[in-house]
């Protein structure tokens, strides 16, 4: 018994052994000493940013009308605004308001670099709810206000500043830059980005990295990090709306039966809501896990870098928050559910929208059959919702030239941030540059809080002057460390 005693503490004596080491080695990945003179932006760069939201360059639905005069002002206004770059650029216009700017390298062998945003922007919504006039561009001193100016005008005209900065210093890239700018980005982009992205395939162009909007600089977003944590997406989740279609005899509501049209439809959101799919750590959320572990206090880093003996404890984690759980899971939510015309009559049809968003390494596919083993009716028709689909991203690696350049803009012009790679949870124009390049990253210099966050695509969208101008800041250097 005493030898078994004997044995038990010393395996207990070396696994505390092998944890500690192990948390000991857990290295930093951050940049260090990375200074670089960074010039000053002077307010013109507010002004165009304020002039650039009062375009109301507003995507409704797919098939709406556009707002000609809007999208044609908001050019006009760029070429204007940004003489340098309308003079010494290559401008290429696709389906009348995206956006092409080609800016020729000196070294024909470096493959290019593509820089991307948007120029569209959702709807106000309320305006009345509104502290300013949602396309008014107002300058308060201390914030811009206006739709656009977190998603995503603010990144579109921070380029457009950081190169016309250049070029106003004689500044001439080793490597080619494109500038892409869609128009329809918040209604899927396959006009805009879409195009674009066909055209240079054609082309044969094939990009050293991209860079598209996503991530951000937050601030008491990620737990145990006291400081800023710029997050940079390496991939992106696919997405699949499916309608589930129940019809039933109905009746009236004083003799129901046992099961009804809307009871159908009730049951099978139940169950995949109940039964969803099962949760994985993809390479995007372990390295993650590596940037961010090292940052972290010692009983969290100890954790984080002994994954092989607490993958449990790490999942339970990522699952107990909404974010969370979206980075290690294909995400299922019910949106819509439609039913009924009045409350004594039983419905003999009920719809259900449900939205998932992917998981790299699951395909559309895969959740289809889900659904059907989930649901396990046949009474309940799956069909899809609408065309919008898309499959997850290939995830982009961390050790490439591109995700290393962006990493040093980073520490030069955010010094006070941990910088990690990470999944991104929504969508962006960059799903359409899969042939473009292996290497690509979302990533936008704005610097939000969960309280910023709940202002894109919501009410009082604002931007601080002075992260804006360092945004400027990073494209700035971005360009440089590129070349």
């Amino acid at each position: 018994m005493k030898k078994i005693l004997h044995l038990l503490i010393w395996l207990i004596a070396m696994l505390f052994i092998v944890i500690v080491v192990k948390t000991l080695v857990f290295r930093s990945h951050q940049v260090r000493n990375v200074k670089a003179e960074i010039p000053d932006f002077s307010n013109d760069c507010v002004v165009h940013l304020s002039e650039a939201v009062r375009f109301k360059t507003v995507s409704y639905t797919t098939d709406s009308p556009v707002d000609t005069f809007a999208f044609d002002g908001y050019k006009n206004f760029i070429q204007k605004s940004y003489p340098l770059v309308a003079s010494k650029l290559t401008m290429e216009v696709f389906n009348n308001f995206s956006l092409l700017y080609t800016w020729k390298g000196k070294n024909p062998s470096l493959k290019p670099m593509i820089l991307m945003a948007h120029l569209d922007v959702v709807p106000p919504g309320d305006t009345a709810a509104w502290e300013k006039r949602p396309f008014s561009g107002e300058n308060d001193g201390n914030y811009v206000w206006g739709r656009g100016t977190l998603d995503d005008k603010a990144a579109m005209i921070s380029i457009l500043e950081s190169v016309e900065k250049l070029l106003g210093e004689g500044y001439v890239p080793e490597r080619t830059i494109y500038l892409s700018f869609g128009h329809d980005e918040e209604i899927s982009g396959r006009r805009g980005a879409g195009t674009i992205a066909s055209t240079l395939k054609e082309r044969g162009i094939h990009a050293e990295y991209i860079l598209d909007e996503g991530m951000a600089v937050t601030k008491g977003m990620v737990p145990m990090i006291k400081k800023p944590v710029a997050l940079i997406g390496t991939a992106e989740k696919g997405y699949l709306s499916v309608k589930l279609t129940a019809e039933m005899a109905g009746g009236h509501s004083s003799t129901p039966e046992k099961e009804s049209a809307l009871i159908l439809i009730n049951r099978a959101v139940y169950r995949l809501v109940n039964y969803q799919m099962k949760p994985r750590v993809t390479g995007p959320v372990n390295d993650f896990i590596n940037y961010i572990g090292p940052e972290m206090p010692f009983y969290a880093k100890a954790i984080f870098a002994n994954k092989w003996l607490f993958k449990g404890i790490i999942m339970n984690i990522y699952k107990s928050s909404g974010s969370g759980n979206a980075l290690v899971r294909t995400t299922t939510a019910p949106t819509i559910i439609q039913s009924g015309v009045k409350d004594n009559i039983i419905p003999t049809k009920a719809e259900a929208v449900i939205n998932f968003r992917i998981l790299p390494g699951e395909t559309t596919g895969d959740i289809l059959v889900h659904i059907e083993k989930v649901v396990a009716d046949p009474r309940v028709k799956i069909s899809p919702f609408d065309s919008e689909k898309s499959e997850a991203t290939i995830s982009s690696p961390a050790n490439a030239p591109g995700f290393q350049f962006i990493l040093k803009s980073l520490g030069q012009t955010f010094p006070e941030a941990v910088i990690s790679p990470t999944m991104m949870l929504g969508s962006s124009d960059s799903k359409h540059f899969t042939a473009i390049s292996d290497n690509i990253y979302r990533f936008a210099p704005i610097v939000v809080n969960s309280e910023d966050m709940a202002r894109i695509h919501g009410l009082n969208e604002r931007t601080l002057i002075s992260d804006f101008k360092r945004g400027i800041g990073f494209y700035y250097q971005l360009i440089r460390n590129s070349n």
